[in-house]
């Protein structure tokens, strides 16, 4: 959703006085020479159109703003676009500009131009290099597309204003874990379970990257955790299968995976890897029977054909 109008007023304004431009004139023009008198009058008419022309420009550009706003809520992409660009135009060097750059720039992204948004959040930010939403929205946005290097700087950067930003700290997590740092990324998950120490996801993801630091049994902790917490999250008896499976315990992954299948019946992966699991151990019929359940849920025949054969 774009920022409200509220968000973008302008917080900057000062109010002051002004003599009325006829007392001005009066004044100045009494003690003034007759060249002088002409020069002042030019400068009073001057600075009163100047100034009734910026009064008109600051509401023209709130008007532009919110209309901008508006057609974006009902999905009118193209106007939103046109309004916001028309605001830019207007007052191209005002401080609110940062905002209005954000909310373009989420325009852009929903128009499927997010290449054309990372440029636009880029003039947001050097509008205001330390805001946070903006940081994070350009941030998730180069997660989204892959490039964990500039995610993991965008990040850095929230957390270098707020250090307890907790979806700053998961995402950190994240990448160093994808990209096989497993000290740093476990550093993050740390950091985020001091802070939230019932964070699902976070707990999730710190067993999952302690069975990729070959430490199964701390996995099992955290995931026995998590259990307890929510008994009714199918994945989390999915995850601790797997990870019983590696650890050559079939048949407790299989009553992990039991858990799992009753809780999500309609799940086709967790179907297949029970599956495969009791051709392991030779439960032909067993076997069979979950190919063909996950051959109903949608998995194609074909890539199963060998399977079946084997377990007749």
């Amino acid at each position: 959703m774009p920022l409200s109008a509220t968000e973008i007023k302008d917080v900057t304004r000062t109010p002051y006085r002004l003599l009325s431009p006829f007392t001005s004139f009066y004044l100045l023009l009494c003690s003034s020479t007759l060249v002088c008198r002409v020069s002042i009058l030019l400068l009073l008419l001057t600075l009163h159109s100047s100034l009734f022309v910026l009064r008109a420009h600051a509401q023209s550009y709130e008007e532009l703003v919110e209309r901008g706003i508006k057609a974006a809520e009902v999905d009118s992409l193209s106007q939103a676009e046109t309004y916001f660009k028309q605001a830019l135009r207007l007052m191209p060097n005002d401080i609110r500009n940062a905002l209005l750059y954000a909310n373009l720039a989420k325009v852009q992204v929903a128009q499927g131009q997010p290449m054309k948004a990372i440029d636009t959040y880029g003039l947001a930010l050097n509008i205001a290099p330390l805001n946070v939403p903006i940081l994070k929205a350009r941030g998730d946005l180069y997660f989204e597309l892959g490039n964990y290097r500039l995610a993991a700087i965008d990040y850095g950067n929230i957390l270098d204003v707020n250090a307890n930003h907790l979806e700053a700290l998961q995402g950190c997590a994240y990448i160093y874990q994808q990209r096989k740092d497993f000290p740093k990324a476990k550093e993050y998950y740390e950091r985020l379970l001091h802070i939230a120490p019932d964070n699902y996801t976070a707990r999730l993801g710190m067993a999952i990257l302690l069975q990729e630091m070959g430490k199964p049994q701390e996995a099992l902790t955290q995931l026995a955790t998590l259990i307890d917490q929510n008994p009714a999250k199918a994945e989390l008896y999915s995850v601790r299968a797997e990870i019983e499976h590696e650890g050559n315990l079939p048949e407790l992954a299989i009553m992990d995976l039991d858990k799992a299948i009753a809780l999500e019946p309609d799940n086709k992966n967790m179907v297949l890897t029970r599956a495969y699991i009791h051709k392991e151990m030779k439960n032909y019929r067993l076997a069979r029977h979950d190919f063909e359940r996950a051959i109903e849920l949608g998995v194609p025949r074909s890539q199963l054909k060998q399977e079946l054969k084997e377990c007749k």
